[in-house]
């Protein structure tokens, strides 16, 4: 690998200082950092108001999927893409801004601004995806599925959005929590136990004694395929 020059002063980049502050220090993705840096670059060679990027721009970009490569060479740069850009906007770094008038398909992002903000709520035809409201102490879902199952996919990406929006937060953070207990480490497992809460339903955890869970019957017999335990081949 050939040595790096050194960087010119011309055409510098501005970062918010909050994104070193507050942003960076809980980045653990490296595709939301890439793409999120990424983005930041684009926007800076723009000039007027309201910057912002379109999806496609980004799935053309070369330099960017050059980027994206390095972290995942064996998957397709648009699903690290995918992967990235929903994580940045799950955090609320950037704005979605997907277009709802019937024959128009464009999705837009821009940093998040107060003044980006009002800018996409005025724009007719539109609407802007704002990050789950959560508790400041709470991690998102996305943090919280890394933190304690594994890496995320884009599938896996879009199916815990979805779960956000279907279940309460509190069943996913217990659900997880009882994953790890039980050492099966997957997605598949969670969403089984959420789907039994669901139909058999669920006290909250400070009122009901706690309920024997046949352990057996999803590692072994026709289930094992779907639960595998950690370290089983």
């Amino acid at each position: 690998m050939a040595a790096f020059e050194g960087f010119s002063t011309e055409n510098l980049v501005p970062l918010p200082a909050a994104f070193f502050t507050d942003v960076l220090p809980q980045i653990t993705n490296a595709a939301e950092l890439r793409v999120t840096l990424h983005v930041f670059w684009v926007l800076s060679r723009q000039r007027g108001r309201a910057k912002r990027v379109a999806w496609d721009e980004l799935v053309s970009d070369e330099v960017l999927a050059r980027s994206l490569r390095s972290v995942a060479p064996m998957r397709p740069p648009i699903e690290v893409l995918e992967e990235g850009i929903a994580l940045a906007v799950e955090r609320g770094t950037l704005l979605h801004l997907a277009s709802t008038a019937p024959g128009r398909i464009e999705s837009w992002y821009l940093v998040n601004t107060a003044a980006n903000r009002a800018w996409a709520e005025k724009q007719s035809g539109s609407r802007l995806s704002r990050p789950p409201s959560e508790p400041a102490d709470r991690p998102s879902i996305f943090k919280l599925y890394e933190q304690n199952i594994g890496m995320l996919t884009p599938l896996l990406v879009e199916e815990l959005r979805e779960a956000t929006q279907h279940y309460p937060y509190e069943w996913i953070e217990t659900a997880v929590r009882e994953a790890v207990l039980m050492n099966i480490r997957n997605w598949r497992y969670i969403r089984r136990i959420l789907e039994r809460w669901e139909a058999d339903g669920r006290q909250s955890a400070a009122n009901r004694p706690e309920q024997s869970f046949d352990l057996d019957k999803y590692t072994t017999g026709k289930y094992a395929a779907f639960f595998r335990r950690d370290g089983d081949e």
